[in-house]
């Protein structure tokens, strides 16, 4: 486990370094992270994050839910997200674990969890979605899932380009952030009923036709059109693709 965390230390330097990729990706999040969390229900008990990543999820979800640990892998991200939240009430209801998802074990349960762009980096994103029913989530917990997804217009594009041989195929800006899967929606439906979960909302939201090189030159206007084009668009052909999930 010490090697698999020396491993994410590395990625997480993606996420906590300046650059094209990191900014694009950073604007797009927040439209994603905004949209999620304001449309999820409210609950009254504990609210669990699965990583921290590009630091836009936490301070969100502090602003909706009273409770909120998050759990990661990377002390980096954990350290960084603790400096942002330094000197705010919001600090004082934020808990942070270090530990790798297979090996959490809460003392509490939870009565929602977020899996949010972190399923594409596990070796078993089954393993760890039955990890949340079991071992994480009250009885009728909800657990959301988002993920980037693999018919995505930019994936196809790049098939017609002749950069990759299949919409699904990993590239090189997938493995620099440590993805090891890229799921169709119809398959991360399978993973979440054959895990025991029951679908209460699916959605595809952003249409990426270009690559991050492409987004930085547009604005903020335009990057919130094409993200409102993905919810309108088939989920085939969204980027990111959502789902709202209840533990039965």
């Amino acid at each position: 486990m010490a090697t698999s965390r020396n491993i994410l230390e590395q990625i997480s330097s993606e996420y906590l370094t300046p650059s094209i990729d990191h900014s694009v990706d950073q604007k797009l999040m927040m439209l994603v992270a905004d949209h999620v969390i304001r449309n999820l229900p409210s609950v009254d008990g504990p609210v669990l994050e699965l990583g921290v990543g590009l630091q836009v999820w936490t301070p969100m979800l502090l602003a909706k839910y009273r409770d909120v640990t998050s759990v990661d892998g990377a002390a980096s991200l954990l350290d960084a997200m603790k400096n942002q939240l330094a000197g705010t009430k919001r600090a004082l209801r934020w808990h942070s674990v270090l530990s790798m998802f297979e090996d959490f074990t809460p003392d509490r349960p939870f009565d929602l969890v977020l899996a949010t762009y972190v399923l594409e980096h596990v070796d078993d994103a089954k393993a760890v979605i039955e990890r949340a029913r079991k071992h994480w989530l009250t009885r009728g917990g909800l657990l959301a899932v988002a993920v980037p997804q693999a018919t995505s217009l930019h994936r196809r594009l790049a098939v017609h380009m002749g950069l990759a041989q299949h919409a699904a195929e990993l590239g090189e800006s997938d493995r620099r952030l440590g993805h090891k899967h890229c799921f169709t929606h119809t398959q991360m439906e399978t993973l979440l009923v054959d895990a025991g979960f029951r679908i209460r909302e699916r959605q595809g939201m952003l249409i990426k036709a270009l690559p991050n090189a492409f987004l930085a030159n547009c604005d903020d206007r335009q990057l919130k059109g094409l993200f409102d084009l993905g919810m309108e668009l088939p989920i085939d052909y969204a980027a990111a693709i959502y789902f709202l999930a209840e533990a039965v």
